[in-house]
């Protein structure tokens, strides 16, 4: 096989890869609110009825712990800021261009959900934190794929 065939298939497999992962995440982030949130105050719920069955999963869990309180309420943010930058990643992985546009206005939407909740645009509370996770997550895959990926692609 000549190099430019080599380079389409890596390419090709490695947009499925972030596809798969970008779901995994999110379904992670998903799993970690639906067990221990409360989640009848979903902004979602405002728009769709919830399934009744959700009621059954949730399981109470004391937060006294930072560590279990940041992994119950902010981890999920996190979680799925990063569903969204890989699932960009995994649609314009050879288009710089309309990657990096696409990610700006996602996390620009994300920043702003999580921001309006501040003055009580949209319901919920308002947590640093959440901005923080956000934030690290997305720096994270950044630094990720710029270490591990780009290179080897270009």
């Amino acid at each position: 096989m000549n190099k430019q065939k080599l380079r389409k298939n890596y390419m090709k497999q490695l947009k499925f890869t972030y596809f798969i992962a970008a779901f995994a995440v999110l379904l992670s982030g998903v799993t970690i609110y639906t067990f221990f949130r409360n989640i009848n105050n979903m902004f979602l719920f405002q728009f769709i009825q919830k399934p009744f069955f959700l009621d059954l999963l949730h399981k109470t869990v004391k937060t006294e712990s930072l560590w279990l309180n940041m992994f119950i309420y902010n981890l999920p943010y996190g979680l799925w800021c990063l569903s969204g930058l890989l699932l960009i990643r995994s649609i314009w992985l050879s288009n710089e261009k309309w990657r990096a546009i696409y990610s700006g206005l996602f996390i620009t939407i994300i920043m702003s959900y999580v921001i309006l909740k501040l003055p009580g645009i949209i319901p919920g509370t308002f947590d640093v934190l959440d901005i923080f996770f956000m934030s690290l997550f997305a720096f994270v895959e950044s630094i990720t794929f710029y270490f591990f990926i780009k290179r080897r692609i270009y």
